[in-house]
């Protein structure tokens, strides 16, 4: 795997960062009526708003905070989803019948109109799979999509009044909510079938996967509960109690806190289950009428969207408990992070509707959450603090080479006191393998790029920041968190080095003839910021 440019602007985008503050709106920008769908291309750095009224695309610049044009969308876009590693956003048309409106996220150009059933309301995507999964709401179909050929491989049965669906990439299966019916079809993506269809509580209105625990939260709006579905057996394992919420409301999973967030729009909660145990750990109050939660993990912080009090409420993701709120506009009701702002679609009445940007609240300023993937084919591991790194990885640059780990941990983007710049290397040197190479040591450094030690280019310097575990004793600053790395002693052929924050892990990795390298009895390489 080799990013290229990507990786000469790695550094700077890190050390970009600004210290905890209540956000700040920097800019109200006019939308479309009838705002609908929010996502983001971030290689090309444009938001994407469909305007489901005006049968069009809003974009807007989202360094510049301007925005660049309206571009046409078909009838009716509704929701959206945004691939950056290809440049394209999906947008669905509810009308019937529906369609599918591809579009460029450089030129705006449509690049295909995909016919599928009648209705087409949300969708979600197995990009490394090359798949769209589209859910057809009153021909109680779901569509899959090829993103290659941009063509319909199968429509697939299910329920009645199907939901939004939600794919399980490791598994591949698509697990939809059929209202009416109150059960969760599930769909082998593989063979395009329904494999089973699992009764759950009275109105099920969304599903969100948590793919480190293979487990499906299925909220259910009439019942005012929560269906935990076991995906290894696709059966109910428990069941949660949950505030009162509407049809507008999305519960999310964080892989990086375990938890599952859903906003209760009824009786104006935040819902967290803990999703290690699968129980209710907070019911938080928020401002009035909440519809969707976001979560910022590089800043520490998860966002709620209130309909009716026309604010959001912040929160820290560590403690859980309420900071601040701050005003929007009328009506606001979607949601999204970036590493710089936050995006809220306002619905505004009867006027056209508006986006409100602001600035991050970042209560863990300068800080970047590092995710890790895995290569089966090489048995080799990569982790990156890039936003735009990981994001191309996850929407397929790759194919299915790489997988999430569901390892993580927190790393400074800009240098202070006991911090050591980190430097990226890449070789290609071991014929069908490559691989990566971090360091935080200069003179490893220094001698990779003097060419003592051969075949290795210099990606960046500087990428993120660790400190180094005291030499003697492995022992890390108060208020800090332990770094492992490990070689893989040439195991398969090509040299790979792990790090990771989790002493099983390194202890798994050890037993499998990796070798840890560092300080102390512990043998501890960096210390970090706490996750």
């Amino acid at each position: 795997m080799r990013f290229g440019k990507l990786a000469l602007c790695l550094a700077a985008a890190l050390i970009m960062g600004t210290a905890e503050a209540a956000p700040v709106v920097q800019a109200t920008l006019t939308m479309g009526n009838g705002t609908a769908g929010l996502g983001i291309d971030v290689a090309t750095r444009k938001a994407f708003v469909s305007n489901y009224a005006d049968g069009t695309l809003t974009v807007v610049n989202v360094d510049t905070l301007a925005v660049l044009g309206t571009v046409p969308a078909g009838t009716h876009p509704r929701r959206l989803i945004v691939n950056s590693a290809s440049n394209l956003v999906y947008v669905v048309n509810d009308s019937a019948p529906g369609s599918v409106t591809v579009v460029e996220t450089g030129t705006y150009g449509i690049v295909a109109t995909i016919p599928v059933g009648n209705n087409p309301r949300t969708l979600d995507a197995d990009f490394g799979a090359r798949e769209l999964y589209v859910t057809n709401h009153t021909g109680n179909t779901v569509s899959i999509i090829s993103t290659q050929t941009h063509t319909v491989l199968a429509t697939v049965p299910v329920g009645s009044g199907p939901r939004a669906p939600a794919a399980n990439e490791d598994l591949r299966k698509v697990y939809v909510p059929n209202f009416n019916d109150n059960t969760v079809s599930v769909i082998d993506a593989v063979t395009r079938t329904v494999t089973k269809t699992i009764p759950v509580s009275t109105g099920p209105s969304h599903a969100a996967v948590d793919a480190d625990h293979d487990k499906v939260y299925v909220s259910n709006l009439t019942a005012h509960t929560i269906s935990v579905i076991d995906s290894t057996t696709d059966t109910v394992v428990k069941t949660l109690p949950s505030g009162v919420g509407s049809d507008d409301n999305f519960g999310l999973v964080s892989h990086a806190y375990h938890r599952y967030y859903l906003p209760n729009a009824e009786d104006d909660t935040l819902t967290i289950v803990d999703t290690d145990t699968d129980t209710v750990v907070h019911t938080v109050p928020v401002g009035n009428e909440p519809i969707q939660a976001m979560v910022d993990a590089n800043g520490g912080n998860v966002y709620v969207v209130n309909q009716t009090s026309r604010n959001v409420s912040v929160l820290d993701a560590r403690t859980e408990t309420f900071l601040t709120n701050y005003a929007v506009g009328i009506g606001p009701w979607r949601i999204l992070v970036d590493d710089n702002h936050v995006y809220v679609l306002n619905g505004n009445s009867t006027n056209p509707d508006t986006m409100t940007v602001s600035t991050r609240h970042n209560t863990l300023a300068n800080t970047h959450l590092a995710t890790e993937w895995y290569h089966d084919a090489f048995d080799h591991y990569f982790h990156t603090a890039s936003a735009l790194e990981n994001q191309v990885i996850n929407d397929g640059a790759y194919g299915q080479d790489w997988s999430r780990t569901f390892g993580f941990f927190r790393v400074w983007t800009a240098p202070g006191a006991g911090r050591q710049p980190v430097s990226r290397f890449f070789s290609t040197q071991w014929g069908t393998k490559s691989s990566h190479f971090y360091t935080a040591v200069k003179s490893e450094r220094d001698l990779l790029v003097a060419g003592v030690i051969t075949g290795w280019q210099l990606e960046a310097d500087e990428i993120y920041y660790i400190g180094l575990a005291d030499y003697a004793t492995g022992a890390c600053p108060l208020g800090t968190a332990p770094l492992y790395r490990m070689y893989n002693n040439m195991l398969g052929g090509a040299p790979n080095h792990r790090f990771t924050a989790s002493v099983a892990a390194r202890d798994a990795m050890v037993a499998q003839g990796w070798t840890a390298e560092g300080s102390g009895p512990d043998v501890v390489y960096g210390c970090t910021p706490q996750l």
